[in-house]
């Protein structure tokens, strides 16, 4: 029974017969109960008879409860299917609990729910809430190559749970070792400058999430001192800015210009030259025409006196198609 219950007590033949002294007229249960209650009924022949009647009544409520049946896989995230369990407690006993197993959708506030019987038929409801994500993070890497040092940068990014860290290991290694460790860290960007020019190296950069899942790409750099731009053979239609990477020690720089001939030789001291659309040289004027231009740059050392310069940086190409 699940709520109040009346057991009233009859016998017959009335006539002959005398109700012992513990036996009631009426028995009322408001309240759990699971109980043995009973009649003496006294004739003249057969002198007594015992009638017992069992009461099982339950007025409170089940309770349930919700349990995964192994821990998080990381900071309290899930990342692979998990099973949940439930169980009860009641005064009447559990007769039965569903079972549950998360998968998915990936979510911070993730949600299982099951339910339980118990022996009066009354069903409980209850849930678990998770953090579930087994989606790996995005992740993209450039980089920047230049005179001893090589620059990493990359966008990386958890779908569901939040980014932990990253980690870069480059190969070969420090101190000649296979591979080396070489930054680990929450940063966007790393700067290696404990490389030698002409040197490739691999770059693996590993982004993980706080749920555990992670994503590598791998990049390779070799070092030392380029042209950035403008681009092998660009098309332009005005004077553009030459740009290459910085050389470690250079004081200034040595650009010079060709259109079939020398037109322009100059020593700027930072890595960049914006050309004019008109300049002289030597004692000419010179305008920027329609054409084909290859360009070169030397770093210089010391005072521009000495005239020592380095290796050539680079040479590149651009054509200017009007002005």
């Amino acid at each position: 029974y699940t709520s109040p219950v009346v057991v009233s007590w009859t016998w017959s033949p009335i006539s002959g017969s005398s109700p012992a002294p513990d036996c009631q007229t009426e028995n009322y249960f408001n309240q759990d109960a699971n109980q043995t209650v009973s009649c003496d009924v006294s004739w003249t022949s057969p002198p007594e008879i015992n009638y017992p009647y069992n009461v099982k009544v339950e007025i409170s409520s089940p309770t349930a409860s919700a349990v995964a049946v192994r821990p998080p896989d990381s900071n309290g995230w899930y990342n692979h299917p998990v099973a949940v369990t439930f169980s009860g407690s009641s005064f009447s006993g559990i007769a039965s609990c569903t079972s549950s197993t998360y998968s998915g959708p990936s979510s911070a506030a993730a949600s299982v729910g099951g339910t339980c019987t118990d022996g009066a038929g009354k069903i409980v409801g209850t849930s678990l809430g998770l953090q579930y994500d087994d989606t790996p993070p995005s992740l993209s890497v450039a980089t920047n190559p230049a005179d001893r040092s090589a620059a990493l940068d990359w966008q990386a990014g958890g779908d569901v749970a939040p980014l932990a860290s990253v980690e870069v290991v480059r190969a070969p290694g420090l101190s000649n070792a296979q591979a080396s460790t070489v930054y680990r860290g929450d940063s966007g960007a790393y700067v290696d400058t404990r490389v030698r020019n002409g040197v490739r190296y691999t770059y693996t950069v590993t982004a993980t999430d706080q749920a555990g899942n992670a994503t590598a790409r791998q990049v390779t750099v070799t070092p030392g001192p380029r042209l950035l731009s403008p681009i092998s053979n660009a098309l332009l239609s005005q004077a553009p800015m030459l740009s290459w990477t910085p050389v470690h020690g250079a004081r200034y720089y040595n650009v010079q210009l060709f259109r079939g001939r020398k037109v322009l030789s100059t020593w700027p001291v930072h890595a960049w030259l914006q050309l004019h659309g008109t300049w002289r040289f030597e004692g000419h004027r010179y305008r920027l025409r329609p054409g084909r231009y290859r360009w070169y740059v030397w770093p210089g050392f010391g005072r521009r006196a000495a005239a020592r310069y380095g290796r050539l940086i680079g040479s590149g190409t651009f054509v200017v198609t009007r002005t």
